[in-house]
């Protein structure tokens, strides 16, 4: 929370004055850029100036030749000067490395700023793990703002975590570094119902000025009335049409527009075509980038490049990925444009249509291309929060009596967060009813993995294809517990229990053979190798899986965030059991 300074640091009133004699010309500046197209995110201009730094500020803009003296010069030979691209929300943990990894492979590539919702390591170590990662960040070049999250888990009538947040515990989070607001209020359900503890804490968040940030798929009318006048909730990521978009944005949400490795089901085009002012239209990454794409593509500037792919115009898509971020999040008076005053964290781009970063400033200073950050200590109970016991194939039973069932499914939708709920008829023999590969009926188990004795549920999953092994990961959004799918109760359990022994990761298994692994042992959900190695840990796992028949375009991550994620419709499983989401009810696997 915010707290008046109220002495004044000598240092820093020297620092201001010299600015003002660098921006008068009167003093060297640190820096200058010569020969940019500066965008003006103000006026969406592009104009030729020179760029002068000094002490990490902006001081001035200065038409071609008339910039002051430099201690450093550099020339940017007309390419594109942006401000440095802010994320509007993300999660660290979806990229399956550490703070320190994601930094890395992120900065080089323009973005300079994230806000940042923690909720998947809360849900493993609630407001420790979240301090923990705070204090990562805050030794990083990367500017973080922390989002403490209100819903862990994010549907606790539905599932059970490692920890269970409360106005005591989020009262206590707001004081932690770099909070400065209220991550995503997922559970729209407990606000909709008024639910004492959700009520409390939106009542803190609004009485200590703290922004909320939403999650409402499909909240519309009514219950849009009531979900965004809760806090206020002011933004929201989860619309899934533009008519909904459009809705949300005539109540004065600021809505995100998510892009990153998924198919999104609105076009960013004809949402900003259809208004006349788009401040208050954001744009994130929201976690949903894969390593691979990091790598290969970026990360914000991926995000932009889709946007005017779709149809917006490329100073709205900047003024998206950057001041308008800043302004929602009220930072402005930092970060979000190249002006006097403002932080000089700056990219330089060949062009405005796939936004490629030539060249990065973080507070004047470049950030090399290899940006290499010395590792994090994590202490040691964040490298073993696994404490499920290892599990056997009777665990993973269906009972039944013999005879064909009618029996409800999760299916996947391939490359997007959605699922669907269907039913079909499968046979029971022995008492209960196995996978059948053959139709792509498979069996999923999710078992609390904290050593609460929360227990596991089984169901059955259509759309990962295999036709024998099975896969398992401690990654299941968001409770972060174990999720398995497989084709044989043998493989699950021997995949299981592979990722217990690794204290965390994902773990392929075939014929009782371990094909495939990847650890990540940080909270049970992160690595703390360099992208790119994870990247190609991911891509071998996932040709191992497609060598068992696997049809998913990216296992781990269906794995991880479609098939567990109670708060995203049609259909989802939890260590308690089937959730059909639409009304967050629980429905038996055997429908008859």
């Amino acid at each position: 929370m915010y707290i008046r300074q109220r002495k004044v640091s000598p240092a820093e009133v020297g620092k201001l004055t010299r600015r003002i004699r660098v921006a008068q010309k009167l003093e060297q500046a640190d820096l200058l850029i010569k020969n940019a197209r500066v965008v003006n995110v103000f006026t969406r201009e592009v104009l030729e100036r020179e760029v002068a730094v000094a002490d990490g500020i902006i001081c001035g803009l200065y038409a071609p030749g008339q910039g002051p003296d430099a201690a450093s010069i550099v020339d940017a030979d007309g390419r594109y000067l942006l401000p440095g691209l802010i994320d509007a929300h993300t999660h660290v943990e979806m990229a399956y490395v550490t703070a320190t990894r994601f930094a890395e492979a992120i900065l080089p590539w323009g973005t300079t700023t994230v806000m940042i919702d923690p909720h998947d390591t809360s849900n493993v170590m609630g407001n420790e793990g979240i301090g923990i990662m705070a204090h990562e960040m805050a030794g990083l070049p990367i500017k973080t703002f922390y989002n403490t999250p209100p819903c862990v888990p994010s549907a606790p009538t539905l599932e059970d975590a490692g920890f269970s947040v409360t106005l005591d515990s989020l009262s206590e989070s707001a004081d932690l570094p770099l909070v400065a607001g209220v991550a995503e209020t997922m559970d729209f359900g407990r606000v909709l119902s008024c639910e004492d503890e959700m009520m409390r804490m939106l009542t803190f968040a609004r009485q200590n000025e703290l922004l909320i940030d939403g999650h409402a798929p499909g909240v519309l009318g009514d219950a849009a009335n009531a979900y965004f006048g809760a806090g206020p909730i002011r933004t929201d990521h989860e619309s899934v049409t533009v008519e909904e978009m459009l809705e949300k944005y005539e109540l004065g949400v600021h809505v995100i527009i998510r892009r990153g490795s998924l198919s999104e089901p609105a076009s960013a085009g004809e949402f900003v075509s259809k208004l006349r002012d788009t401040s208050r239209v954001l744009l994130a990454t929201d976690g949903c980038i894969s390593p691979s794409d990091i790598v290969a593509r970026g990360h914000m500037n991926f995000a932009m490049a889709q946007v005017v792919a779709e149809g917006v115009d490329p100073m709205v898509a900047v003024q998206m990925g950057t001041i308008n971020v800043a302004r929602a999040y009220r930072i402005d008076h930092r970060v979000g444009a190249v002006a006097p005053g403002y932080e000089a964290d700056m990219v330089l781009v060949d062009d405005l249509k796939d936004f490629r970063a030539h060249t990065v400033f973080v507070n004047g200073k470049k950030i090399s291309r290899g940006l290499s950050l010395a590792s994090y200590q994590y202490p040691a109970n964040a490298l073993k929060t696994i404490r499920l016991e290892p599990i056997t194939p009777e665990d993973l039973a269906i009972p039944a009596e013999d005879g064909a069932h009618t029996v409800n499914v999760i299916g996947m939708i391939d490359g997007t967060v959605a699922t669907t709920l269907e039913t079909e008829t499968m046979q029971a023999a022995g008492g209960a009813i196995a996978a059948d590969a053959s139709r792509d009926l498979l069996k999923t188990a999710v078992f609390e993995r904290y050593g609460r004795g929360k227990g596991h549920s089984v169901g059955i999953v259509r759309g990962f294809g295999m036709k024998r092994g099975a896969i398992a990961g401690s990654i299941g959004q968001d409770t972060q517990n174990m999720a398995a799918v497989g084709a044989s109760d043998a493989d699950m359990a021997a995949a299981v229990n592979a990722v217990i022994e690794m204290q965390g990761g994902v773990a392929l298994v075939a014929d009782g053979e371990l094909l495939a692994r990847v650890s990540m042992p940080v909270f049970g959900i992160m690595s703390d190798k360099p992208i790119p190695e994870v990247a190609r840990e991911l891509e071998e796992f996932q040709r191992a899986y497609e060598s068992l028949g696997g049809t998913l375009s990216d296992a781990v991550f269906t794995l991880s965030l479609q098939l567990t994620l109670a708060v995203i419709p049609d259909g989802g499983i939890s260590n308690r059991g089937l959730v059909r989401v639409a009304d967050s009810q629980f429905i038996p696997v055997v429908a008859d």
